[in-house]
């Protein structure tokens, strides 16, 4: 019944993701004239809540180290998710563009911060907490230039930032419900099988990679809003700035804040 429940769950995740949440953000960046570079940014935040939530409940529930390792398997997979995307639209040529670097640096930056950390036995360490806040807000700051927003993403015009805003609030509320079931039927799932830790992890990074699988197709899609007036060098700063915003968001913030909350209630902190 777990593993009924598990694969349900990871189909809403895509469905939600799909069809509320990314509309949602288009609508509102449509609106509000942001450049796709702040498209991007703002869809790798939002699709990094079920790691979020996975990693609070397996934390609140004792298998800190699977939902460690679901972060840093989320950020590997993210990586092997936005290489099939540029393999499969044939755009490997344009990655290693210069004005790409730091997205890409970023993206590294996020993957390597939970595996050292872990690989020196800090990975529950208090001082974990300020400096991996710090890192989120270096991130931030260093990449904080939005460029210019696009004809098609200029303000106004038919787009509802009342609706994009409401879809995504919607949206988000539904992926948390659903992830939370996700994480809880896919522990069930591989407790039940004697999964060691580090393995419920990958699957659990697996799962919860799900809404970044969908939204990096989704950043070369021609049938979105301000496709129309995007090229190929912003189609991949979209799908850079969400794998950057996904890993670091993961790392930096999530990842500080689930460990807050882990020794708080363990009495650690």
């Amino acid at each position: 019944m777990s593993l009924v429940i598990m694969l349900v769950s990871a189909l809403a995740v895509i469905a939600l993701v799909k069809y509320g949440l990314v509309p949602g953000i288009d609508r509102l960046s449509a609106a509000l004239g942001w450049s796709l570079k702040a498209r991007g940014k703002a869809t790798g935040y939002a699709t990094s809540v079920p790691e979020l939530v996975t990693l609070v409940a397996a934390g609140l529930s004792g298998v800190w180290e699977a939902g460690l390792w679901n972060i840093a398997s989320s950020n590997l997979i993210n990586v092997g998710l936005a290489t099939t995307v540029v393999i499969a639209y044939r755009r490997t040529g344009d990655v290693f563009c210069r004005r790409y670097a730091k997205e890409l640096a970023f993206a590294a930056i996020g993957i390597a911060a939970p595996l050292l950390l872990m690989q020196l036995g800090l990975d529950t360490h208090v001082a974990v907490i300020p400096c991996l806040l710090v890192l989120f807000f270096a991130y931030l700051m260093l990449d904080k230039n939005d460029g210019d927003a696009p004809d098609g993403l200029a303000s106004g015009g038919d787009a509802s930032a009342a609706l994009g805003l409401t879809l995504i609030v919607g949206s988000l509320g539904l992926i948390i419900v659903a992830g939370n079931i996700l994480g809880s039927a896919t522990r069930d799932v591989v407790m039940q099988m004697g999964v060691p830790a580090i393995a419920a992890g990958w699957i659990l990074g697996v799962v919860t990679s799900l809404p970044e699988a969908v939204t990096f197709f989704t950043a070369f899609s021609t049938d979105r809003v301000g496709s129309e007036a995007s090229g190929p060098a912003e189609q991949m700063q979209e799908l850079l700035d969400n794998l950057a915003a996904s890993n670091m968001s993961n790392s930096g913030l999530i990842y500080p804040l689930g460990l807050a909350l882990f020794l708080a209630t363990t009495g650690l902190l």
